[in-house]
Protein backbone atom coordinates (compact mmCIF):
# COMPACT_ATOMS: atom_id res chain seq x y z
CA UNK A 1 0.00 0.00 0.00
CA UNK A 2 1.82 3.24 -0.70
CA UNK A 3 1.59 5.88 1.64
CA UNK A 4 -1.22 7.51 2.24
CA UNK A 5 -3.15 5.38 0.63
CA UNK A 6 -6.75 4.28 1.72
CA UNK A 7 -9.05 0.96 0.68
CA UNK A 8 -11.71 1.07 -1.06
CA UNK A 9 -15.18 -0.81 0.00
CA UNK A 10 -15.17 -4.40 -0.88
CA UNK A 11 -11.24 -5.15 0.41
CA UNK A 12 -10.23 -8.64 -0.58
CA UNK A 13 -8.59 -10.74 2.27
CA UNK A 14 -5.48 -11.46 0.56
CA UNK A 15 -2.13 -9.69 0.58
CA UNK A 16 0.05 -8.42 -2.00
CA UNK A 17 3.40 -9.82 -3.63
CA UNK A 18 6.45 -8.55 -2.26
CA UNK A 19 8.94 -7.05 -5.01
CA UNK A 20 12.29 -6.82 -5.63
CA UNK A 21 12.31 -2.78 -4.53
CA UNK A 22 12.50 -1.27 -0.97
CA UNK A 23 8.53 0.07 -1.20
CA UNK A 24 7.52 -3.12 -2.53
CA UNK A 25 9.06 -5.20 -0.11
CA UNK A 26 7.93 -2.68 2.80
CA UNK A 27 3.93 -3.20 1.57
CA UNK A 28 4.06 -6.70 1.00
CA UNK A 29 5.59 -7.15 4.55
CA UNK A 30 2.75 -4.79 6.18
CA UNK A 31 0.09 -6.10 4.36
CA UNK A 32 0.77 -9.78 5.28
CA UNK A 33 1.00 -8.60 8.75
CA UNK A 34 -2.85 -7.20 8.60
CA UNK A 35 -3.73 -10.52 7.26
CA UNK A 36 -2.01 -12.32 10.64
CA UNK A 37 -3.14 -9.56 13.02
CA UNK A 38 -6.82 -9.92 12.10
CA UNK A 39 -6.53 -14.11 12.15
CA UNK A 40 -6.95 -14.04 7.71
CA UNK A 41 -3.70 -15.82 7.40
CA UNK A 42 -4.37 -18.96 7.41
CA UNK A 43 -6.56 -21.50 5.76
CA UNK A 44 -9.63 -20.71 8.46
CA UNK A 45 -10.36 -18.42 11.38
CA UNK A 46 -12.50 -19.03 14.16
CA UNK A 47 -15.34 -16.40 15.20
CA UNK A 48 -16.89 -16.16 18.91
CA UNK A 49 -20.11 -14.35 19.68
CA UNK A 50 -22.39 -13.91 22.58
CA UNK A 51 -25.22 -16.15 22.90
CA UNK A 52 -28.95 -15.27 24.25
CA UNK A 53 -28.16 -16.96 27.15
CA UNK A 54 -24.52 -15.07 27.81
CA UNK A 55 -22.57 -17.55 26.61
CA UNK A 56 -19.92 -16.87 24.61
CA UNK A 57 -19.81 -19.70 21.57
CA UNK A 58 -17.11 -20.26 18.73
CA UNK A 59 -17.46 -21.44 15.06
CA UNK A 60 -15.61 -21.33 12.28
CA UNK A 61 -16.50 -19.02 9.44
CA UNK A 62 -16.69 -19.91 6.36
CA UNK A 63 -15.32 -18.67 2.93
CA UNK A 64 -18.54 -16.81 2.22
CA UNK A 65 -18.46 -14.90 5.62
CA UNK A 66 -14.97 -13.55 5.46
CA UNK A 67 -15.52 -9.78 4.68
CA UNK A 68 -17.47 -9.58 8.45
CA UNK A 69 -13.89 -10.01 9.89
CA UNK A 70 -12.44 -7.86 6.98
CA UNK A 71 -15.38 -4.94 8.20
CA UNK A 72 -14.22 -5.62 11.76
CA UNK A 73 -17.59 -6.96 12.95
CA UNK A 74 -17.37 -9.92 15.06
CA UNK A 75 -14.89 -11.44 17.44
CA UNK A 76 -11.90 -13.42 16.22
CA UNK A 77 -10.78 -16.14 18.31
CA UNK A 78 -7.27 -16.36 17.71
CA UNK A 79 -6.51 -12.75 15.92
CA UNK A 80 -4.83 -9.73 17.76
CA UNK A 81 -7.12 -7.15 16.92
CA UNK A 82 -11.04 -6.96 16.21
CA UNK A 83 -10.35 -3.70 13.88
CA UNK A 84 -10.38 -5.70 11.06
CA UNK A 85 -9.07 -5.20 7.80
CA UNK A 86 -10.54 -1.99 6.60
CA UNK A 87 -10.20 -0.30 9.98
CA UNK A 88 -6.15 -1.82 9.55
CA UNK A 89 -5.63 -0.44 6.14
CA UNK A 90 -6.73 3.50 7.24
CA UNK A 91 -4.74 3.48 10.48
CA UNK A 92 -1.68 2.32 8.06
CA UNK A 93 -2.11 5.52 5.99
CA UNK A 94 -2.76 7.38 8.52
CA UNK A 95 0.85 6.82 10.53
CA UNK A 96 2.08 6.79 7.16
CA UNK A 97 0.90 10.33 6.75
CA UNK A 98 1.98 11.60 9.67
CA UNK A 99 5.46 10.80 9.35
CA UNK A 100 5.36 11.87 5.40
CA UNK A 101 4.26 15.34 6.70
CA UNK A 102 6.95 15.27 9.87
CA UNK A 103 3.97 16.25 12.19
CA UNK A 104 5.32 15.84 15.79
CA UNK A 105 4.54 13.41 18.32
CA UNK A 106 4.13 9.78 19.58
CA UNK A 107 1.35 7.39 18.96
CA UNK A 108 -1.25 6.07 21.31
CA UNK A 109 -3.90 3.70 21.26
CA UNK A 110 -6.59 3.73 24.04
CA UNK A 111 -8.03 0.11 24.34
CA UNK A 112 -6.12 -2.23 22.73
CA UNK A 113 -7.35 -5.31 23.83
CA UNK A 114 -4.70 -8.01 22.24
CA UNK A 115 -2.60 -5.29 21.02
CA UNK A 116 -2.68 -6.16 17.01
CA UNK A 117 -3.34 -1.96 16.16
CA UNK A 118 -0.26 -1.08 18.27
CA UNK A 119 1.47 -3.58 16.85
CA UNK A 120 0.43 -2.39 13.29
CA UNK A 121 1.43 1.52 14.71
CA UNK A 122 5.00 -0.19 15.78
CA UNK A 123 5.51 -2.27 12.39
CA UNK A 124 4.96 0.84 9.97
CA UNK A 125 6.83 3.36 11.60
CA UNK A 126 9.58 1.05 12.06
CA UNK A 127 9.60 -0.18 8.21
CA UNK A 128 9.45 3.66 7.95
CA UNK A 129 12.72 3.97 9.96
CA UNK A 130 10.53 6.74 12.06
CA UNK A 131 12.27 7.22 15.88
CA UNK A 132 8.48 7.65 17.72
CA UNK A 133 7.36 5.81 20.50
CA UNK A 134 4.10 3.38 20.38
CA UNK A 135 2.21 4.23 23.91
CA UNK A 136 -0.49 1.09 24.26
CA UNK A 137 -2.95 1.89 27.11
CA UNK A 138 -5.50 -0.32 28.56
CA UNK A 139 -6.71 -1.43 31.74
CA UNK A 140 -5.38 -5.02 30.87
CA UNK A 141 -7.84 -6.17 32.92
CA UNK A 142 -11.21 -6.22 31.23
CA UNK A 143 -14.37 -3.95 31.63
CA UNK A 144 -14.90 -2.44 35.07
CA UNK A 145 -17.37 -3.96 37.54
CA UNK A 146 -19.98 -1.24 36.81
CA UNK A 147 -20.03 -2.34 32.71
CA UNK A 148 -22.11 -5.69 33.91
CA UNK A 149 -22.62 -6.69 30.59
CA UNK A 150 -19.35 -7.28 29.61
CA UNK A 151 -16.94 -7.04 32.50
CA UNK A 152 -17.71 -11.09 33.56
CA UNK A 153 -16.22 -12.08 29.63
CA UNK A 154 -12.65 -13.66 30.66
CA UNK A 155 -12.11 -13.29 27.00
CA UNK A 156 -12.01 -9.86 27.16
CA UNK A 157 -9.69 -9.40 29.69
CA UNK A 158 -6.29 -9.75 28.57
CA UNK A 159 -3.25 -9.55 31.11
CA UNK A 160 -0.56 -7.57 30.02
CA UNK A 161 1.90 -10.07 29.90
CA UNK A 162 -0.21 -11.34 27.28
CA UNK A 163 0.28 -8.24 25.39
CA UNK A 164 3.87 -7.69 25.84
CA UNK A 165 4.29 -11.16 24.24
CA UNK A 166 2.23 -10.79 21.84
CA UNK A 167 4.53 -7.75 20.84
CA UNK A 168 7.65 -10.00 21.08
CA UNK A 169 6.45 -12.70 18.82
CA UNK A 170 6.05 -9.85 16.27
CA UNK A 171 9.44 -9.03 17.13
CA UNK A 172 8.47 -5.08 18.50
CA UNK A 173 9.49 -5.08 22.03
CA UNK A 174 11.27 -2.05 21.28
CA UNK A 175 9.65 1.35 21.64
CA UNK A 176 6.68 0.36 23.10
CA UNK A 177 5.79 1.84 26.14
CA UNK A 178 2.18 0.36 28.34
CA UNK A 179 -0.10 2.50 30.16
CA UNK A 180 -1.54 0.13 32.82
CA UNK A 181 -4.31 0.89 34.23
CA UNK A 182 -8.47 2.29 34.09
CA UNK A 183 -8.56 5.49 31.85
CA UNK A 184 -9.59 8.28 34.40
CA UNK A 185 -6.57 6.96 36.74
CA UNK A 186 -3.87 6.58 33.83
CA UNK A 187 -4.07 8.94 30.77
CA UNK A 188 -4.82 12.20 32.86
CA UNK A 189 -0.92 11.94 33.78
CA UNK A 190 0.20 11.96 29.99
CA UNK A 191 -1.11 15.43 29.46
CA UNK A 192 2.33 16.96 28.86
CA UNK A 193 3.02 14.25 26.25
CA UNK A 194 2.82 14.94 22.44
CA UNK A 195 0.71 13.02 19.91
CA UNK A 196 0.76 12.46 15.95
CA UNK A 197 -2.28 9.66 15.97
CA UNK A 198 -4.54 9.17 18.98
CA UNK A 199 -6.65 6.13 18.31
CA UNK A 200 -9.45 5.75 20.54
CA UNK A 201 -11.56 2.14 21.65
CA UNK A 202 -12.74 2.86 24.81
CA UNK A 203 -16.68 2.02 24.49
CA UNK A 204 -18.47 4.26 26.86
CA UNK A 205 -19.04 8.22 27.47
CA UNK A 206 -16.84 8.22 30.12
CA UNK A 207 -13.82 6.37 28.84
CA UNK A 208 -14.46 8.18 25.16
CA UNK A 209 -14.65 11.61 27.14
CA UNK A 210 -11.81 11.42 29.28
CA UNK A 211 -9.44 10.25 26.23
CA UNK A 212 -10.01 12.96 24.18
CA UNK A 213 -10.31 14.96 27.54
CA UNK A 214 -6.18 13.76 28.41
CA UNK A 215 -5.04 13.43 24.99
CA UNK A 216 -6.33 15.68 22.74
CA UNK A 217 -4.82 18.79 23.74
CA UNK A 218 -1.34 16.97 23.21
CA UNK A 219 -2.29 16.40 19.82
CA UNK A 220 0.03 18.00 17.12
CA UNK A 221 -2.00 20.13 13.91
CA UNK A 222 -1.92 17.61 11.42
CA UNK A 223 -2.09 14.78 13.38
CA UNK A 224 -5.49 12.24 13.09
CA UNK A 225 -8.02 11.27 16.08
CA UNK A 226 -9.49 7.77 15.55
CA UNK A 227 -12.84 6.71 16.95
CA UNK A 228 -13.41 3.20 17.01
CA UNK A 229 -16.79 3.04 18.11
CA UNK A 230 -18.62 6.35 16.68
CA UNK A 231 -21.20 4.31 14.32
CA UNK A 232 -21.70 1.75 17.02
CA UNK A 233 -21.99 3.22 20.19
CA UNK A 234 -24.42 5.84 20.80
CA UNK A 235 -22.52 6.51 24.09
CA UNK A 236 -18.96 7.13 22.56
CA UNK A 237 -20.85 9.06 19.28
CA UNK A 238 -22.25 11.40 22.04
CA UNK A 239 -19.47 12.34 23.43
CA UNK A 240 -16.88 12.73 20.92
CA UNK A 241 -19.95 15.09 19.72
CA UNK A 242 -19.99 17.17 22.74
CA UNK A 243 -16.01 17.02 22.72
CA UNK A 244 -15.84 18.59 19.74
CA UNK A 245 -18.90 21.02 20.14
CA UNK A 246 -17.40 21.95 23.63
CA UNK A 247 -14.27 23.10 22.00
CA UNK A 248 -15.50 24.37 18.74
CA UNK A 249 -13.89 21.69 16.91
CA UNK A 250 -15.03 21.78 13.06
CA UNK A 251 -12.79 19.44 11.68
CA UNK A 252 -14.35 17.21 8.82
CA UNK A 253 -15.18 13.48 10.51
CA UNK A 254 -14.55 11.20 7.82
CA UNK A 255 -16.09 7.50 8.16
CA UNK A 256 -13.52 4.64 8.01
CA UNK A 257 -15.89 2.07 7.77
CA UNK A 258 -19.23 1.40 9.30
CA UNK A 259 -18.45 1.91 12.47
CA UNK A 260 -15.05 3.81 12.92
CA UNK A 261 -14.54 7.59 12.16
CA UNK A 262 -11.24 9.58 11.96
CA UNK A 263 -10.47 13.76 11.94
CA UNK A 264 -7.68 15.31 10.96
CA UNK A 265 -6.59 18.09 14.10
CA UNK A 266 -6.26 21.78 11.73
CA UNK A 267 -5.79 23.92 14.03
CA UNK A 268 -2.52 24.34 16.56
CA UNK A 269 -5.00 26.33 19.34
CA UNK A 270 -4.94 25.18 22.86
CA UNK A 271 -7.45 23.10 24.35
CA UNK A 272 -8.89 24.33 27.72
CA UNK A 273 -9.75 21.64 30.23
CA UNK A 274 -13.61 21.19 30.22
CA UNK A 275 -16.21 20.57 33.10
CA UNK A 276 -16.63 16.89 33.85
CA UNK A 277 -19.42 15.47 31.90
CA UNK A 278 -21.25 13.87 34.44
CA UNK A 279 -21.49 14.11 38.24
CA UNK A 280 -18.16 12.59 39.60
CA UNK A 281 -18.07 8.61 40.60
CA UNK A 282 -18.95 8.16 43.95
CA UNK A 283 -16.62 5.69 44.03
CA UNK A 284 -13.49 4.97 41.60
CA UNK A 285 -13.73 2.40 39.13
CA UNK A 286 -12.64 -1.60 40.59
CA UNK A 287 -11.46 -4.33 37.98
CA UNK A 288 -13.42 -7.90 38.45
CA UNK A 289 -11.77 -10.48 40.64
CA UNK A 290 -10.70 -13.14 38.24
CA UNK A 291 -9.50 -16.02 40.02
CA UNK A 292 -9.43 -18.58 37.66
CA UNK A 293 -9.09 -16.54 34.10
CA UNK A 294 -10.59 -18.73 31.66
CA UNK A 295 -10.67 -17.51 28.10
CA UNK A 296 -11.81 -20.32 26.52
CA UNK A 297 -14.73 -20.04 24.13
CA UNK A 298 -16.26 -23.70 23.28
CA UNK A 299 -17.03 -24.27 19.86
CA UNK A 300 -20.98 -24.66 18.40
CA UNK A 301 -19.70 -28.24 18.36
CA UNK A 302 -18.34 -28.81 21.73
CA UNK A 303 -21.50 -27.45 22.93
CA UNK A 304 -23.78 -29.87 20.97
CA UNK A 305 -21.30 -32.66 22.17
CA UNK A 306 -21.71 -31.64 25.74
CA UNK A 307 -25.42 -31.04 25.35
CA UNK A 308 -25.73 -34.90 23.67
CA UNK A 309 -23.64 -35.73 26.76
CA UNK A 310 -25.90 -34.64 29.21
CA UNK A 311 -28.73 -36.67 27.43
CA UNK A 312 -27.02 -39.35 27.57
CA UNK A 313 -26.29 -39.15 31.21
CA UNK A 314 -29.91 -38.60 31.98
CA UNK A 315 -30.89 -41.62 30.19
CA UNK A 316 -27.77 -43.58 32.08
CA UNK A 317 -28.82 -41.91 35.32
CA UNK A 318 -32.96 -43.37 34.49
CA UNK A 319 -31.47 -47.21 33.47
CA UNK A 320 -29.53 -46.88 36.73
CA UNK A 321 -32.86 -46.55 38.26
CA UNK A 322 -34.52 -49.27 37.17
CA UNK A 323 -31.87 -51.18 37.17
CA UNK A 324 -31.79 -50.70 41.10
CA UNK A 325 -35.70 -51.28 41.19
CA UNK A 326 -35.73 -54.55 39.35
CA UNK A 327 -32.32 -55.59 41.57
CA UNK A 328 -34.61 -54.75 44.61
CA UNK A 329 -37.43 -56.54 43.24
CA UNK A 330 -35.25 -59.90 43.04
CA UNK A 331 -34.32 -59.62 45.95
CA UNK A 332 -37.44 -59.41 47.18
CA UNK A 333 -38.75 -61.94 45.67
CA UNK A 334 -35.85 -64.36 47.13
CA UNK A 335 -36.88 -63.81 50.28
CA UNK A 336 -40.34 -64.58 49.39
CA UNK A 337 -40.61 -66.60 46.94
CA UNK A 338 -44.61 -67.21 46.81
CA UNK A 339 -44.67 -63.49 46.41
CA UNK A 340 -44.22 -63.00 43.11
CA UNK A 341 -46.77 -65.47 41.65
CA UNK A 342 -49.72 -64.18 44.40
CA UNK A 343 -48.78 -60.67 42.94
CA UNK A 344 -48.88 -62.03 39.62
CA UNK A 345 -52.77 -64.09 40.16
CA UNK A 346 -53.76 -60.70 41.56
CA UNK A 347 -53.06 -58.79 38.39
CA UNK A 348 -54.75 -61.42 36.07
CA UNK A 349 -57.68 -61.46 38.53
CA UNK A 350 -57.52 -57.81 38.09
CA UNK A 351 -58.00 -58.30 33.97
CA UNK A 352 -60.91 -60.81 34.18
CA UNK A 353 -64.27 -59.54 33.95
Amino acid sequence: MQAGERRQPGRAPRAVAATAELEGLRGAYLELLKLSLCDLAGPSTVSVWKHTDGTLLSRELGADELDIRVAGVDWPLHGTTMAGLQRLDDLQACVEAVVRDEVEGDLIEAGTWRGGASILMRATLDALGADRTVWVADSFQGFPTADEALAPIDYLAVPVDDVRANFARFGYEQGVRFVEGFFEDTLPGLADQSWSVVRLDGDTYEATWTTLQALYPGLSAGGYVIVDDYGALEECRRAVDEFRAHHGIEDPIENVDWTCVHWRRSSSAAIEPGPPPRAPRAAPLQPVERAHRDAHVVSIHERNLMRDKELLQDEIDHLRERLAAAEREVAALRRHPLRGPRALTRRVRGLLP
